[in-house]
């Protein structure tokens, strides 16, 4: 029973231990990840960002022409694996020097398409968010992400 508790005690520890440094790395991250909300403060996919939505038919046209660029909100490595023919790579872990790499491109740009995994992704939601607070206000979301593209047969590049 004493070396239960003392196995117990160590484990909490621990845990704890993970905790304090987990949060102590956010809090230094130069681009931290959201643990808690202002006050009615809305999840990033609901704030006021008018932004329209495309699906895979739109994006199959729209992807190819001159002025529209692609963006994959996904992590680089999803991306890396496979991604809509000409997509541009903008993960969130990495925005702010993704973006500086890519802003003149992106503001010279007619139209920005964003995508991410699937309907249940807020990665291109969030992007949206962020792109549209460095003045970017063409942005259209194609929801159906790399989930429904694949899923309709059309191809993926590596």
């Amino acid at each position: 029973m004493i070396v239960a508790r003392k196995n117990l005690w160590q484990m909490l520890a621990l845990a704890a231990a993970s905790i304090v440094l987990g949060l102590g790395v956010n809090f230094f991250s130069p681009e931290p990840l959201p643990l808690w909300r202002q006050p009615g403060m809305a999840p990033a996919a609901a704030l006021d960002v008018p932004v329209g939505e495309v699906d895979a038919d739109f994006v199959l046209q729209a992807g190819s022409a001159a002025g529209t660029i692609l963006l994959d909100a996904r992590a680089a490595a999803a991306y890396h694996a496979g991604h809509i023919p000409g997509a541009l790579s903008l993960p969130l872990e990495r925005f702010a020097a993704g973006f500086a790499e890519l802003e003149p491109r992106l503001r010279q740009a007619g139209m920005l398409v964003l995508y991410c995994s699937d309907r249940t992704c807020g990665d291109s939601p969030e992007l949206a968010r962020r792109l549209w607070a460095r003045g970017l206000k063409n942005l259209l979301l194609y929801s159906g992400g790399m989930e429904d593209w694949s899923g309709r047969g059309h191809a993926v590049e590596k």
